[in-house]
């Protein structure tokens, strides 16, 4: 493979580097620092890229996730498109099977990534927002101190692709004493805890204006 190709060039560029020393007089450590200009950056086992279908491979099997190839040819075009469990992720077109393979890998790569990348930043979104206490275990707790009845939730719409869906609920609760407040409705989120904690934040502030803590801290 690529590592022992590396292994045997660096084994042949030592048996070179002391032919030359030998040659001009030199100690090799004076030869490898006349040489090590032109042989930046190296390239190692190390640093040597991944290939793209492997690191796919790697990636799908440390996250459980069933990784899948379609191949198919359309005249002197070949077409590969990878499934993730189940959902195309990345497809790609060459004249040979294999270039198309490793483009279609590494087009599902960068995907993967970007939702990767997409996700973390939610996360530290919604961390965020619940350090600010926008969230629904914070409404509940309103609720229960307030000896309201707990909120009502309800889907108001779930749509888009099976990799990418949206979801939207509202919420509103029971006052007791002024009846149900208006019906909050939250973001689109991609899933229904963080939809429900969307719409469950507008909520919140909506009560917070309509019912304002006394100065005494009695509600």
């Amino acid at each position: 493979g690529t590592a022992r190709l590396l292994k045997f060039l660096e084994t042949l560029l030592s048996l070179l580097l002391g032919q030359y020393s030998w040659i001009v007089g030199m100690t090799p450590r004076q030869s490898g620092r006349v040489f090590q200009p032109l042989l930046e950056p190296l390239v190692t086992p190390e640093t040597l890229p991944m290939h793209p279908i492997r690191e796919l491979q790697e990636r799908c099997q440390q996250q459980a996730e069933g990784l899948e190839y379609k191949a198919s040819r359309a005249g002197n075009v070949a077409t590969v498109e990878v499934f993730v469990d189940g959902v195309q992720i990345g497809v790609a077109q060459n004249p040979q099977k294999k270039m198309a393979q490793k483009l279609a890998a590494r087009n599902a790569l960068v995907v993967l990534k970007d939702k990767e990348t997409a996700a973390k930043k939610e996360t530290e979104k919604d961390g965020d927002k619940n350090n600010a206490g926008f969230t629904r275990q914070t409404l509940n707790d309103t609720c229960l101190r307030r000896q309201w009845p707990m909120p009502q939730y309800r889907c108001i719409n779930e749509g888009g692709p099976a990799h990418a869906k949206r979801f939207v609920y509202a919420v509103r609760v029971n006052t007791s004493d002024c009846g149900w407040t208006d019906e909050c409705v939250g973001e689109p989120m991609p899933s229904v805890k963080k939809a429900k904690d969307s719409a469950a934040m507008l909520l919140l502030e909506l009560l917070n204006r309509s019912f304002p803590d006394k100065p005494d801290g009695k509600k």
